[in-house]
């Protein structure tokens, strides 16, 4: 059983987080522009982009270690423009963990409990429990440098934790562990969001990540949020070439479309062929198109498109061939070992 830090009083609803019309330059140079959006209660956003798209930025926004040049940031409901990070009631953990090598993990976690003036008993209180929350009860008397970089980085989770905060904001948290630690410290982010009903708002790059931890994802492109939604959504309705092409692994073929019947259209791909594909309002004839088609969707059988193949990959549980068709369009494909 939690203690009532942990635990939200009946009829308390959980931080809810509004951004409006947020911007913000650093020499003249945009890192967000026009940022409108809303992380509701309970809520595991992740933040996705490529590199320099403003992800880091916007979360830093929301904690308060950025003053946006204008727009509004609302936590509550509450306008919190001016108030300063520890007064927020949101917990920002860096990529870097930040332990202190010579203070053992309780002594790393209570640290900044002590120094907010909370007792000794309360502290440590509050250091056994979130130890247990992140399952490291034995290391408490361990220094960082003799645990392993899954366990720092529990470390640095549990001394957010500690602080009682139900907004958690997480910059690029598995960056720094291997492939492996990343998929056991994931599945234990959702469960402890879960068990401890946080609103988490998670930055990352990792597509993978994104897509297995959020119920909301938010696709960020230089200052500007171009889709938001469940990821399901966002995968498999992109709403620009972007989208299509930075979600999920994708072929986009250029065309024209040539024929509307019903709900289909026909594109004539630049190679000549003609593709067949569902129709949407606003389709005409004529009209230059961008087909999208996932890699997952393609099979390797008789058809109408003849290719040659170029390459062949082994990645363990699959095989990636590329097939080259007339024109120079290549095509991915993966095959199933199973």
């Amino acid at each position: 059983m939690f203690s009532d830090i942990f635990t939200p009083k009946e009829g308390v609803k959980l931080p809810k987080v509004v951004l409006k019309n947020v911007g913000k330059k650093f020499n003249g140079i945009t890192a967000l522009e026009d940022i409108n959006i809303t992380f509701e209660d309970g809520e595991y956003a992740c933040v996705l982009g490529p590199t320099g798209s403003g992800k880091t930025t916007l979360l830093k926004v929301i904690a308060g270690l950025v003053e946006p040049d204008r727009g509004e940031v609302q936590i509550e409901g509450k306008n919190v423009r001016g108030i300063p990070p520890e007064a927020r009631g949101a917990v920002y953990m860096h990529q870097q963990y930040a332990l202190f090598p010579h203070l053992t993990v309780s002594q790393n976690i209570s640290f900044g409990l002590l120094a907010r003036g909370v007792s000794e008993e309360d502290a440590r209180r509050r250091v056994l429990e979130v130890l247990e929350i992140v399952k490291l009860g034995r290391w408490a008397d361990a220094y960082p440098h003799e645990l392993s970089g899954g366990m720092q980085q529990r470390v640095a989770l549990a001394r957010c934790l500690a602080t009682g905060a139900k907004l958690l904001l997480l910059d690029e948290p598995l960056g720094a562990l291997d492939a492996r630690l990343r998929l056991d410290v994931r599945s234990e982010l959702s469960r402890i969001a879960e068990e401890l009903n946080l609103t988490v708002i998670h930055v990352t790059h990792d597509q993978s990540e994104a897509m297995s931890l959020a119920d909301k994802l938010v696709l960020l492109r230089n200052g500007r949020i171009l889709q938001a939604g469940p990821p399901e959504e966002v995968y498999l309705k992109p709403n620009s070439i972007f989208s299509a092409y930075f979600v999920g692994e994708s072929i986009l073929l250029e065309g024209v479309i040539k024929r509307i019947n019903g709900n289909s259209v026909f594109i004539e791909l630049r190679n000549g062929v003609v593709i067949e594909a569902p129709y949407e309002e606003g389709f005409r004839e004529g009209d230059l198109a961008v087909a999208v088609v996932r890699c997952e969707d393609i099979i390797v059988g008789e058809g109408p498109l003849m290719g040659l193949l170029k390459e062949i990959s082994f990645l363990g549980s699959f095989s990636k061939i590329i097939f080259e068709l007339p024109g120079g369009i290549k095509i991915p494909v993966n095959i199933s070992l199973a």
